[in-house]
């Protein structure tokens, strides 16, 4: 008898435990800046290389059961020290709901910048998370025969960042948060070893965090082909393709 008291009363403190808290921002901000400087990413805790509640080394099931149905999705080999890593690549699209929303609302072609998340699996785990509000766009020949107002949204359109770096936030932001870059090249910013990596001038425009030198690389950029009303030539929709 005493001996199942015993089992309940563990029981009820495994429910009732509360789960390990992640590291907070401030401490993975500052240990992500010492292991730049030092040159040694594995400083750095686990569940820092988070954006959001997406997390690097988190299951492809996972991923899919908090984001849905990717917008596209792809499969293909990256080759690293002469081996070849198989690579799963899902695409979202935020807005979520932007398909909803030219339907609803169409856009002029001039203000369609939507923003895309890539989720690069290998091995059932994700070893890449890339953010972008670039993308090559191509609509078919259209010329207006009505004027009209659109619709232009306002607003953060992803939700996360990588410890309060967003999107559009200042390029002169950027060091003094993560310290020295350790290389430049055109628009893109790079920490090494620990993989990190930033594009953009003036601003950010995309981020992409990784669990090392394979997975670097974001690839090309995903491909809108754009529907337009015949009237206004405002765009009402998408067909979508990752980049290869």
């Amino acid at each position: 008898m005493m001996k199942r008291a015993c089992l309940g009363f563990l029981a009820v403190l495994t429910l009732t435990a509360p789960a390990l808290a992640e590291t907070p921002s401030q401490t993975c901000l500052a240990v992500i800046k010492a292991a730049t400087a030092r040159h040694k990413p594995g400083e750095v805790p686990g569940d820092c290389w988070r954006m959001g509640p997406l997390h690097l080394g988190m299951n492809l099931v996972q991923a899919r059961t908090l984001l849905g149905e990717p917008g596209a999705s792809q499969k293909f080999t990256v080759t690293y020290r002469r081996r070849k890593l198989s690579v799963t690549q899902l695409l979202y699209v935020y807005p979520r709901n932007l398909q909803n929303w030219l339907k609803l609302a169409p856009s002029r072609q001039a203000d369609f910048h939507p923003v895309t998340l890539r989720l690069d699996f290998s091995k059932d785990a994700l070893v890449a998370i890339s953010v972008s509000d670039m993308a090559q766009i191509a609509a078919p020949p259209c010329k207006p025969s009505t004027l009209r107002r659109g619709f232009v949204r306002k607003g953060l359109e992803f939700p996360y960042g990588f410890h309060g770096l967003t999107l559009g936030a200042p390029m002169a932001s950027v060091e003094p948060r993560f310290g020295k870059f350790a290389g430049r090249a055109s628009d893109l910013q790079v920490y090494l070893p620990v993989p990190f990596l930033i594009e953009g001038k003036d601003t950010v425009s995309g981020l992409r965090i990784a669990t090392g030198a394979p997975f670097e690389a974001r690839g090309e950029l995903p491909d809108f082909q754009l529907k337009l009303d015949p009237r206004s030539c405002f765009v009402t929709g998408y067909a979508l393709a990752p980049g290869h």
